[in-house]
């Protein structure tokens, strides 16, 4: 089973930091986008995208924080999905393997999550120790 988490890990962060590089210097070439893509990609706002997908493609691929990297992924996935779905159905084949390797992922490392799902979470509070004297040794 740990082989087939670090493939799927490794494949996503594969998929990711190429395709956010390529926002960035283009190796890949690029089909005409879709009208609202225009958009995104004049605004600048896919400059913040790629980054984000570089930076959760390095995470998962080094095998470090990648909670995180998931935690910074998920989101781009969700809109890739539902870019997919309602506007542009030209990517669904790469939108069901992201879906795919992310859901494994993030049900193999469910445990690590379930403290999101707490209803009435408490704030840690740090208090600080009063030192006195009989605390110092000499």
């Amino acid at each position: 089973m740990t082989h087939l988490v670090t493939a799927a890990r490794i494949a996503l962060g594969i998929i990711f930091l190429v395709f956010g590089l390529n926002g960035f210097v283009t190796f890949i070439p690029v089909p005409e986008f879709h009208p609202f893509m225009e958009i995104l990609v004049s605004s600048g706002y896919m400059y913040v995208v790629k980054a984000i997908e570089v930076i959760g493609g390095i995470m998962l691929l080094t095998n470090r924080y990648v909670l995180l990297g998931l935690v910074l992924l998920v989101p781009v996935i969700v809109n890739i999905a539902l870019f997919s779905l309602f506007l542009d159905p030209s990517g669904w084949p790469m939108m069901i393997i992201l879906v795919i390797l992310s859901s494994f992922l993030l049900w193999t490392y469910r445990t690590y999550f379930t403290s999101i799902f707490t209803p009435k979470a408490e704030p840690t509070v740090y208090q600080t120790k009063n030192v006195t004297q009989s605390d110092v040794s000499v």
